[in-house]
């Protein structure tokens, strides 16, 4: 199971074994690339490699704009990796491309009776499939902090704050959608699990609809 942080707002960035590093990249309101990686490091090596060694935007980043994207890199090369992408992704959205970066903690949920604090009763889950055996499944354990991942996870989409509608922020169906949206074709489905007292297992308390846009008042998704 796993669960996404909220981005640290300290400036202190702390690598930890028990997290994926994820990085998407847009262009033309299509993701022309997506993965996954053990260290922040690692995705930003990526992440340029994609930009400027690859033929995902042979057209699009031209050998200046690829020497561009590298001076970047080495002017901040002490910095951390976080803070080198974001910049990257302040350069690429004058191209038309978008870069997003998340980070998501894997945290496993035992019984009970075996853990120091004890388990949530209930799992608010957000299961996000971008396509076939690609899918990231995010446990919270409450529906407030469900909510503020999905608000953290939709205003990577923006290039400032407060751009979100208050209709949206007010409803996380609609939140969800949102983020569906800006990943098409990807889905986002929201799910909710009770946690058994015999057995310690997590079971789902129904049956959960994919979300692919922003539904209507009159016609509410999931």
């Amino acid at each position: 199971m796993t669960a996404i942080g909220a981005r640290p707002e300290t400036g202190e960035f702390i690598e930890s074994p028990h997290a994926t590093y994820d990085l998407i990249i847009c262009h033309d309101n299509r993701i022309i690339f997506r993965g996954h990686y053990e260290t922040r490091q690692k995705r930003l090596d990526q992440c340029i490699g994609v930009l400027t060694s690859s033929d995902l935007l042979a057209g699009t980043i031209t050998p200046e704009r690829a020497s561009m994207i590298h001076e970047l890199h080495h002017a901040h090369a002490s910095a951390n990796p976080d803070r080198v992408i974001n910049n990257i992704a302040e350069l690429c959205r004058r191209w038309d491309i978008q870069v997003y970066e998340c980070t998501t903690s894997r945290r496993s949920y035992q019984h009970p009776a075996s853990q120091h604090a004890g388990a949530p009763q209930v799992l608010y889950s957000v299961i996000t499939v971008y396509g076939p055996g690609q899918t990231i499944a995010e446990h919270f354990p409450s529906r407030e902090s469900r909510t503020a991942s999905l608000v953290d996870r939709a205003e990577h989409f923006f290039a400032t704050p407060g751009q979100i509608p208050d209709l949206v922020l007010a409803d996380e169906q609609r939140l969800a959608a949102l983020v569906a949206t800006f990943l098409m074709p990807a889905t986002i489905a929201l799910t909710e699990s009770v946690l058994g007292k015999a057995d310690g297992v997590y079971r789902p308390t129904g049956i959960a609809s994919p979300l692919g846009r922003i539904p209507s008042p009159n016609n509410r998704a999931g």
